[in-house]
């Protein structure tokens, strides 16, 4: 095995900002997530295992029936290791310390989800800071301009990354199929407006939108019911009261990500002259025995000579063509300072290496 040193420029990391498109579409209670509907498995209505609307972190247990899904476990012992969801409690009183199994569940799963407030709640005083850091963008994220009848709407980050991109959020509102009302972030100030008039604000690195009680001047339903911004997403808490005919509206939120995706470049080279020799049993002409060896005197041992196979190619089959040595490389590893494997690159095809060829091999690794 030959091993080769990389050099400075045999490694490049770079690094792609990327802005993936996220679309939520909510009518009568149900989330539609990237317009896509779930496939039906064969143990559940939906393969992944989550509800709609859902995604799946990992995508572990897919089609799995109820009693044969993976899950994650610890054994309690004295270095107290414990799952987030087990309490001090639980810990003391239900576990021993004699190898105790402690199970938790899969399949993790987020969603958006919504809150009505009509005083500020814990979660909105926990933006408060959040606000005012924004606040030099515009006053309407002001603290005192939600103190009732607010609609917040949170994104976990599994859907963004690390922020939500400055003018890419849109709201709409549909009343019978048709769109009836959108607001949107075109200032880049995180300033949702509708008209010309600011409805809410949205916080774009935490992933919360926070909406007022602004009437929308069109749209009504039903009994001439007048619909509200703070109703967007109405009916996606269990706590929320649909009245009469709601289930003509629909909503959806469409929003891009900001994620930055890095990877390795490097490059591995396979010098002329070199890598011409294997170690592979098959790499000689025929089958001996290596260990048949002869002494000249009592204190040498000498290998008995064996020949490398010619597998040069000729046209006559009749006529050993000249010998060449050859090799076929299907594989190459990468090793770090103290040799050890931390990766290996396997070819979809050997490569023919002959002595006065050289290769240069390209490998891409995800970070």
């Amino acid at each position: 095995m030959s091993y080769f040193e990389l050099k400075d420029n045999d490694v490049f990391v770079n690094t792609i900002h990327a802005n993936p498109d996220q679309s939520f579409y909510v009518h009568d209670g149900n989330v539609y997530l990237n317009n896509q509907q779930a496939v039906n498995g064969t143990y559940s209505d939906n393969i992944l295992g989550v509800p709609e609307g859902h995604i799946s972190l990992f995508e572990y247990n897919v089609n799995r029936e109820a009693s044969n899904r993976i899950h994650p476990f610890i054994i309690k012992a004295g270095h107290k290791q414990v799952f987030k969801s087990t309490s001090k409690t639980e810990w003391n009183t239900q576990f021993n310390y004699d190898g105790d199994i402690i199970t938790g569940t899969y399949n993790l799963s987020a969603s958006i989800s919504r809150e009505t407030m009509t005083e500020p709640s814990k979660k909105l005083r926990a933006l408060r800071s959040s606000l005012n850091h924004y606040g030099f963008w515009s006053q309407t994220f002001k603290y005192e301009n939600y103190q009732s009848d607010v609609t917040l709407i949170n994104i976990p980050s599994i859907f963004y990354g690390s922020s939500i991109k400055k003018g890419s959020t849109s709201l709409k509102i549909y009343l019978e199929g048709s769109m009836i009302a959108e607001a949107t972030d075109s200032s880049r100030r995180g300033e949702l407006t509708h008209d010309g008039v600011v409805v809410g604000n949205i916080l774009y690195g935490e992933g919360v939108i926070l909406l007022n009680e602004n009437s929308i001047s069109i749209g009504q339903f039903g009994t001439s019911q007048d619909i509200y911004w703070v109703d967007f997403f109405k009916g996606l808490s269990p706590l929320d009261v649909l009245v009469t005919d709601f289930d003509q509206v629909s909503f959806s939120l469409d929003f891009q990500g900001t994620s930055q995706l890095q990877s390795m470049t490097i490059l591995a080279k396979a010098p002329e002259g070199m890598l011409n020799h294997s170690n592979n049993p098959t790499y000689l002409k025929k089958s001996e025995n290596p260990f048949v060896h002869y002494h000249t005197s009592s204190y040498e041992f000498i290998e008995k000579r064996r020949i490398v196979k010619n597998i040069t190619h000729s046209e006559q089959i009749d006529v050993e063509p000249p010998f060449q040595k050859e090799t076929y490389i299907s594989k190459i590893c990468l090793y770090d300072e103290h040799r050890r494997l931390v990766g290996v690159c396997k070819l979809a095809t050997p490569i023919r290496k002959t002595e006065a060829k050289e290769y240069l091999f390209k490998m891409k690794i995800d970070l």
